[in-house]
């Protein structure tokens, strides 16, 4: 409905439409993070853009359940813009093969999902936004497959999992969310990343 241009007031005034019509949750999609106005920018800054939030989230989905609708928010944690913050303080977390150019899709290049750090950095990140409010459901987007698939966290030799591993990553990503939040009823095998020392 609003594309990129949401903010409080717009979505409010939605939510009370969709009251009247007897929808009972609203759904807030990208646009709400960052400096996310376009598809080209923010992705990957996962914190809450206060001059579309004011008062912060919280705020927001406490007035969408005091309508009476139950609150859901759009993620899409695997992809990163090179127009952020978080691609600017660490280029190396994007998949890719040194001396080769990174091709977006998208707009997007493909985070590493086999790193540890990449991992603890998305789920930090989501922990607080899900403990801050009252989000019943979350709508997890994955838009682009990989390429340059590669990590700088490997040598040469220790390339050819990549694929694999970066699965497990995932899987990773998605089992500590559902130990954390009863919201991920996703059905996923608990595996740690191949060489992840990190845990939830």
């Amino acid at each position: 409905g609003t594309y990129f241009a949401i903010d409080e007031g717009k979505l409010l005034d939605y939510a009370a439409s969709a009251k009247q019509c007897g929808i009972d949750m609203l759904v807030m999609d990208d646009g709400w993070f960052g400096v996310r106005n376009d598809d080209r920018s923010g992705l990957g800054d996962w914190y809450v853009n206060r001059e579309k939030f004011p008062g912060g989230l919280k705020s927001f989905v406490d007035k969408v359940n005091a309508i009476g609708l139950k609150f859901g928010i759009w993620i899409e944690p695997e992809m990163v813009n090179p127009d952020s913050e978080l691609y600017r303080a660490h280029p190396d977390w994007a998949l890719h093969v040194n001396g080769r150019a990174r091709r977006e899709g998208r707009n997007q290049l493909v985070l590493d999902m086999t790193r540890a750090d990449v991992i603890e950095y998305l789920f930090t990140r989501f922990k607080e936004i899900f403990s801050s409010c009252n989000v019943e459901y979350v709508k997890w987007d994955m838009n682009r497959g990989l390429s340059e698939a590669a990590s700088a966290g490997r040598a040469a030799c220790e390339q050819k999992t990549i694929y694999h591993d970066y699965v497990l990553g995932v899987y990773k990503l998605t089992g500590c969310c559902r130990r954390n939040f009863p919201i991920f009823i996703l059905k996923t095998v608990l595996r740690a990343a191949a060489g992840s020392t990190w845990a939830c």
